[in-house]
């Protein structure tokens, strides 16, 4: 009974527990990096494993994302990235790990201990329907007389322009509020409802034939959009490649 026993614990011992395995993975992914950071090198996304949690708006995605599966995705690559919305808990993920970078407008973040850099700027435009009086451009006095279709960002608020508009004692009428602005434009297509959109999305994406790009009013200003991280990750190798590489993106923007 006793050598029984005893063969079938040497046996057990032969195939990792679900734990066991998972360990051995994690070891997998650490091991490579632990000899980077023992031998001081640089991060190398085509011998080592990483999975990059990324939250941004539709907006940015839009932008960075076609071109980053084109640069690194299509290539001989072992990093994965996770695009993902922005929420409220954002910045409390980042400081637990739980995401990388953050992708957003720029606005306070001090409460926290994070690190943040501009990558590109961004400046409005308005869509509206091929039927539409409007011309060229649309004054603010047209503009807050006129029924908006919103994007919700974080909130149920379209951080710009509704910050700009709320400066200078204003608002919109927003009758309607849908989560991306590619679905704003759509509505502004078939209805006389105007999107406000960054200027690069409407360029790209404006359904051409059926809608209109206006000039927006002045009052709607422009904002920079910048990359946000924790501060534990400023020298970390991996995330030093992650931010050049969406800085790169970012100027290679038209």
């Amino acid at each position: 009974m006793t050598n029984c026993v005893t063969e079938f614990s040497l046996h057990r011992t032969t195939e990792p527990t679900p734990k066991g395995q998972r360990l051995l993975q994690d070891l997998a992914t650490m091991l490579p990096r632990l000899d980077r950071l023992m031998a001081g090198g640089d991060f190398d996304p085509s011998t080592e494993d990483a999975t990059f949690r990324i939250a941004a708006t539709d907006h940015a995605a839009f932008l960075l994302v076609p071109p980053l599966c084109n640069s690194f995705l299509s290539k001989s690559t072992k990093v994965n990235f996770s695009f993902v919305p922005l929420h409220a808990g954002q910045y409390e993920a980042l400081e637990k790990g739980r995401l990388d970078l953050v992708l957003n407008a720029d606005h306070d973040t001090s409460e926290f201990h994070l690190n943040k850099e501009v990558i590109f700027e961004v400046d409005f435009v308005c869509v509206v329907s091929r039927r539409s009086r409007f011309e060229r451009a649309i004054t603010l006095k047209q503009y807050l007389a006129a029924d908006h279709v919103a994007v919700d960002i974080i909130g149920g608020v379209q951080t710009h322009p509704d910050k700009h508009l709320a400066a200078i004692g204003e608002k919109r009428h927003t009758p309607l509020v849908v989560a991306q602005h590619t679905v704003a434009m759509r509505v502004a297509a078939v209805t006389d409802m105007i999107a406000t959109v960054p200027r690069r999305m409407a360029l790209l994406e404006a359904p051409k034939k059926m809608t209109k790009i206006l000039e927006a009013p002045a009052a709607l200003g422009s904002f920079k959009y910048v990359m946000i991280w924790h501060e534990r990750m400023q020298t970390d190798a991996a995330h030093v490649w992650l931010r050049s590489t969406i800085r790169e993106l970012g100027r290679q923007l038209p």
